[in-house]
């Protein structure tokens, strides 16, 4: 008995359960998914040189989450913190103004402006990174939202940017440094040339730019580009030009910010065997001897740094050497190993029809930067069979850069690693610098360039026989619309390439045409989107076009470059007048049509001026006078040898 009553339960839950409608169902699980910001910041910091110093902060929590909706950002969501400061790193480096992005994290980031920030700007001892980006900005102001999205945190953040330069500018400093560094032949000196040639330039060729002084919106004199391509600066552009050309030979330096002479300055710290020694080539500029190269901080009057950078932390990652450095010393042999240049890098272009981007370049280098910024420590132990290799990337004994994990080669990982603010593409434990291509990073796809992660390419590459759009090096599966590709527009459906598609699609407030897959610049006709049919020009919409135009054997009328389908009346083209029935042009119709408040003969689908006569209209006869009604006729018509009475240009028979 109570077996039975225990089924009988177990039978009226299931019904129960089975009866509740899906869309409470459906309702509850869209409910889990939506996302709601629980904390708002809003965040502007200004450059700490020359005046421009000030950091406003304020941030909100809000008291209800489930009330305050995660707002929509234009820019990708990142899988994680690292990859998420790359991007905006990369952001930075392109000089990009506005900048949307998101990133994951499993927990809330304690101080996540200021954590933000000191990674954004850590010296990754890429030349264009680390202090080249924290000290040439002027300003930046950001909104940033923690989420909640399912178990996980999300930070969106919006943030605009004021910078010293812009990318045109940024383009002709690096045009220059490439260049002044081939004419100086610094990649076969030591390191102690490297950095007294390099000095020496900056002392003779930069003046001091006395002309800007105290004018903060006269922004070159801070730059690299003022000093290198214009020959004139104030000390922050003294003091990054020679982080940068320093760093590009392969020397590591800093820029140090305090005060000298107890004013705003900034000058730099270089290394030479292991330790580093203070430079400040504002102030030796123009002498014929310096008092401020390679001087210990003793010997560095005048000079005092900001609180961050004589912290235990910052003084034991940056060793100062406890004396000025001798030239003599430059006799003793240096413990850094000599750098290397990489070969040249040869690329073929190719279309989207011809073959894979796969397959564009091949480059071989000798350390992950590709050049000799990064150099590989040597002591005696490296020497030896013994060596203890750390996790991530390092140099074998023979020179390629492998993948290592718990002190050995992990052959069974392909993907990303993270190696000094740069992502490179392993593929079976070995740097792959032939890879151009996809590669998915937690759940994400990223874009691959010569081994490397391009956080600036936008367009398509090409995964397994699949085109996909690639969007700031992400692939972009929300993206649909025209993209450029080695001269060619191509049409994305959901972050693919559709060759399939036929039709209209807007791009930057212009329709355009696309013929299965490709803008057709050559097309001029009609093309059917959503129901409604359109005229198209050139391959573009042509919202002023008012005319007929022959399709398939069949005359439209188009007005504001749409199919005028509930028109009926005249139409005039290439100065004859046509009869539109139901927006197509009627051949087999004779008869009377009003237009604009007159009546007119139409023969055969055209007006015909020359006829004069009696024509029928819904069973009453009408006198037409050379095309027209004539409603103030009066008098006697035949018609087919019958006789006609025709009185105010109704005719009828007697």
């Amino acid at each position: 008995m109570r077996k039975k009553k225990r089924w009988a339960l177990i039978m009226a839950i299931v019904m129960l359960v089975l009866s509740v409608p899906n869309s409470m169902i459906q309702a509850q699980e869209i409910q889990s998914t939506q996302e709601f910001a629980i904390e708002c910041a809003v965040e502007s910091e200004s450059n700490p040189l020359y005046g421009f110093n000030s950091e406003t902060s304020t941030e909100v929590t809000f008291e209800s989450a489930q009330q305050t909706s995660a707002p929509e950002i234009s820019g990708p969501r990142l899988e994680n913190f690292d990859l998420g400061i790359a991007y905006l790193r990369n952001a930075f480096v392109n000089r990009e103004t506005h900048i949307e992005f998101g990133f994951y994290c499993d927990q809330p980031i304690d101080k996540a402006g200021e954590v933000i920030k000191e990674a954004l700007f850590t010296h990754t001892k890429n030349p264009i990174e680390g202090d080249y980006l924290r000290f040439q900005y002027r300003e930046y102001s950001v909104t940033r939202y923690l989420v909640t999205s399912g178990s996980r945190y999300c930070y969106l953040i919006f943030m605009d940017v004021v910078y010293m330069t812009d990318t045109a500018q940024e383009a002709a400093v690096s045009a220059a440094v490439s260049s002044l560094l081939g004419s100086l032949g610094v990649n076969s000196m030591d390191s102690y040339s490297k950095i007294k040639t390099i000095y020496n330039w900056i002392c003779q060729n930069v003046s001091y730019d006395y002309a800007h002084v105290g004018n903060t919106e006269y922004l070159k004199q801070f730059s690299a580009y003022g000093a290198l391509v214009e020959g004139t600066a104030v000390c922050q552009g003294y003091a990054v030009l020679l982080y940068r050309l320093l760093l590009e030979s392969g020397v590591d330096v800093r820029v140090i910010p305090g005060t000298g002479n107890s004013t705003l300055h900034a000058w730099n710290i270089a290394e030479l065997n292991g330790v580093y020694y203070n430079l400040d080539s504002t102030w030796d500029a123009g002498k014929d001897s310096y008092g401020y190269f390679l001087c210990s901080e003793a010997d560095f009057s005048g000079h005092i740094r900001l609180d961050g950078y004589r912290t235990d932390a910052f003084m034991t990652s940056y060793p100062m050497s406890s004396k000025t450095y001798e030239s003599e010393e430059k006799t003793t042999p240096e413990t850094t190993p000599p750098e290397t240049t990489p070969p040249e890098t040869t690329t073929q272009e190719t279309t989207a029809e011809e073959t894979s981007p796969e397959t564009e370049s091949s480059t071989q280098e000798t350390t992950p930067e590709g050049d000799s910024s990064v150099e590989a420590t040597t002591s005696e132990q490296e020497t030896t069979s013994q060596k203890k290799y750390p996790d991530g990337l390092a140099l074998d004994k023979k020179g390629v850069w492998k993948y290592y994990k718990n002190g050995e080669v992990c052959t069974s990982y392909t993907g990303l690693t993270l190696y000094y603010g740069t992502w490179y593409y392993v593929e079976k434990g070995v740097l792959n610098w032939n890879y151009t291509g996809l590669t998915k990073y937690y759940g994400t796809w990223y874009y691959v360039k010569n081994g490397r992660l391009d956080w600036g390419y936008t367009g398509l590459t090409k995964y397994y026989g699949t085109w996909y759009y690639v969007e700031k090096g992400v692939l972009n599966w929300n993206y649909t619309g025209l993209t450029k590709y080695y001269g060619t527009w191509y049409y994305v459906k959901g972050g693919r390439l559709d060759w399939t598609y036929i039709g209209l699609t807007k791009y930057y407030g212009t329709w355009y045409y696309v013929d299965n897959g490709v803008l057709n610049w050559n097309y001029t006709g009609l093309t059917q989107y959503y129901g409604t049919w359109y005229y198209v020009k050139g391959g573009r919409l042509d919202w002023n076009y008012t005319d007929l135009i022959l399709y398939y054997g069949t005359w439209y009328h188009i007005k504001g470059g749409r199919w005028n389908c509930n028109y009926t009346g005249l139409v005039q083209h290439c100065k004859t007048w046509y009869y539109v029935s139901g927006g197509c042009l009627d051949w087999n119709y004779t008869g009377l049509t009003k237009y604009y408040g007159t009546w007119y003969y139409v023969e055969n689908g055209v007006l015909n001026w020359n006829y004069t006569g009696l024509t029928k209209y819904y069973g009453t006869w009408y006198y037409v006078q050379k095309g027209i009604l004539n409603w103030k006729y009066n008098g006697i018509v035949y018609h087919n040898g019958v006789r006609y009475t025709v009185t105010n240009g109704v005719a009828k028979c007697k």
